[in-house]
């Protein structure tokens, strides 16, 4: 599997890939994933095995550290494998990571959105 990094970095632009790098990965950092839909419900349910003593605090927070970085490295195997698998030239492949990533972005901030709702909801019957 050549992805042509070694090309790049022996013609001189292995300060271009660093930098695509790096912004790619505070871009993907703000940006919900599918993947996080996942990650809060498995963490809202760890939450309730708390509060009802069927887990201790130390496998909660391992847990949550755990799946957090579990799904999110999910998310970015399944981009990679995707364009990947579609092969081709660049602007197909462009086009298919940024379908893929507005997909995610859309599905991901509904289920954030719901998750803030059920939050206010919480509020208000405390109240």
């Amino acid at each position: 599997m050549d992805l042509g990094i070694s090309k790049a970095i022996n013609s001189g632009n292995g300060n271009a890939i660093l930098y695509t790098a790096l912004l790619g990965a505070m871009v993907a950092n703000a940006m919900p994933t599918p993947f996080d839909s996942i990650y809060f419900r498995n963490v809202n349910k760890l939450e309730r095995q708390f509060d009802a003593g069927e887990i201790s605090a130390e496998k909660l927070e391992w847990n949550v550290a755990g799946q957090y970085y579990l799904w999110t490295a999910g998310w970015y195997l399944a981009l990679f494998t995707g364009v990947y698998a579609f092969g081709g030239k660049y602007k197909n492949n462009a086009k298919v990571l940024l379908a893929l990533v507005a997909g995610g972005l859309v599905i991901g901030t509904v289920q954030r959105n719901i998750q803030f709702n059920k939050e206010v909801e919480k509020r208000k019957q405390k109240n």
